[in-house]
Parts: C-alpha cells; structure tokens; sequence
C-alpha cells in the first residue's frame, strides 16, 4: 500500500516538473499570442501611389516622347531683333525747269454716222414640259435643298467644336508654370521631343470639358476608370467604363464631358488605347 503511494507521488512530481511547466507555459502563450497577430495588422498594406496631379495647357502639342519639363509651361516664342533703321539718302541738287513744248493743234475729227439698231428676233416658243420632266426637277432641287441643309448643319457642328476648343485654349493659357521659364515637357519625360503626352492631354481637355454637378457635392470618394479609343487624326472612335465609380451621376457627367471632348483638334503621334482615371475630388479641386 505504502509503495503504490510512493509510486503515485512520483507521477505527480513528474508532471510538476521545472521542465514540463515551462513547456506548458510556453504552449499557453502560444496559443493565446497567435490569434492576436494573425488579426493583428503589423504590416499594413500599402495603398498603389497615384500619379502627380498637374495642370496641361492645350495649347502645347501632342507627341510620343516628351522631354523633361512642366506641362502648363508655354513654349517661349524669341522677340524679333528690331530692323536697323535706314540711312537718310542725301537730297538731289534740283534741275532747272525744261522749257514747255508749244500744243500741237488737234485734227478735225468728222463725227461717224451712228448704225441704226437691228430689229430683234422674236423668242421661240418653249416646248411644253411633261410632267416627268416636272417631277424630275421637284426631286433635284429637294436633294440639293437637303444638301445644303446638311453642309449647314455640319458647319454648325464644326463652329460649335472650334469654340469648345477656343474656350479650352483660352482656359489653359491662363494657368501660370510654378517654375519661371520651364521647358515644356512632362515630369517624367526622358525624350527629347517639346510637347506633352497624350494622356495628359486627354485628361485634361476632358477634365476642362466636365460640368459640376450639385448633387455631387456630398459625395467626394468617387473614382472611375475609362478607355479611349482615338484615331490619327485626334478624333474619339468608342469609349469604354473599366471601372464604374458606382454613382450614376457621377458616371453620366464624365460620359458628356468625354462626347465633348471627341476631337482634340491635333493629330496623335500614337493609336495606342488610352485609359484615364477621373476622382471627384480632383475634379472639383481644379473648379
């Protein structure tokens, strides 16, 4: 009996061993630190970087490799060297007067009979007109009618674009460059050709043409993503929303302000597709 007890109290002490609870100690700690660091967040994520915000002037061209430079700067025109004013040529000595010829005297001119007017032909009379003829004539002045309704219609069209584009240029020569006499290029540019990019042109004719809306005003965390499709020529083939911001007002102010903006009034160096990132915040930043 005494030598079952002895054997029990060594099974305790054994478990009670210095070694044992520290392994059991470190078990405990374990499993109570582990859920703290896995919802813990020790690494935070770190948010993409957006691009720069800046201003372009519209009035600088397009090209394929800016140079490094500022945006809003304006290519700097040199003043024309004044001419050197002429000598003043010395006055001539005057001659004295020639004397005047004496007037020949004019011949007697005979005056000649006046011919007698011919009497004129009677007009023919005119065929009479068949009413194929008639119809024939009603059908080609209505297509030259329509023709010059829609030569004015497109002249309409084309004057309204020319001061959408005036009133853009007239905007952007109004931003001043941070910098006194900045080349113009990009930021980041590391060609060598004078001009802007053109997504930074895009961006910013669009931006120039998007209307505020007052319903927008509570709501500044609005973003959307578009793809632009333009030609050689600077002229919008289709458009497509990448992203929606999820606000249809939103959504619908960037649509008109991008039919706005569906002829740049230069030509591309590039028909790669272009895709624009438009934030409210931004946006409303530049009014």
């Amino acid at each position: 009996m005494e030598s079952s007890r002895k054997q029990r109290w060594k099974q305790l002490k054994s478990v009670f061993d210095p070694g044992f609870r520290r392994m059991l100690l470190v078990s405990l700690l374990l499993h109570i630190l582990l859920p703290i660091i896995y919802h813990t967040p020790l690494f935070p994520k770190k948010e993409p970087a957006k691009p720069p915000v800046y201003r372009v002037n519209l009035v600088n061209k397009i090209v394929k490799n800016p140079q490094a430079g500022r945006p809003e700067a304006v290519v700097t025109q040199e003043k024309p060297k004044p001419k050197p004013k002429p000598k003043a040529k010395p006055k001539p000595i005057p001659l004295p007067p020639k004397p005047e010829p004496k007037p020949t005297p004019k011949p007697v001119v005979k005056p000649t009979p006046k011919p007698q007017p011919k009497p004129e032909p009677k007009p023919e009379p005119k065929p009479a007109v068949s009413k194929a003829q008639d119809d024939a004539r009603l059908d080609a002045m209505a297509a030259l009618r329509a023709k010059i309704e829609k030569q004015k219609a497109e002249e309409k069209r084309k004057n309204r674009l020319d001061a959408l584009r005036a009133a853009a240029a007239a905007e952007s020569q109004q931003i001043e460059s941070p910098v006194v006499d900045a080349p113009v290029g990009m930021l980041d540019g590391k060609g060598d050709e004078v001009g802007v990019a053109a997504v930074a042109y895009i961006r910013e004719l669009i931006q120039a043409n998007w209307s505020y809306s007052p319903y927008l005003s509570g709501i500044k965390d609005l973003e959307a993503r578009v793809r632009l499709f333009y030609n050689a020529a600077g002229e919008l083939q289709k458009y497509e929303f990448l992203e929606k911001s999820g606000v249809q007002a939103f959504d619908d102010s960037l649509t008109k302000a991008i039919i706005r903006s569906r002829n740049l009034g230069q030509s591309l160096p590039d028909t790669t597709p272009i895709t624009v990132t438009f934030n409210l915040k931004e946006l409303m930043d530049r009014r």
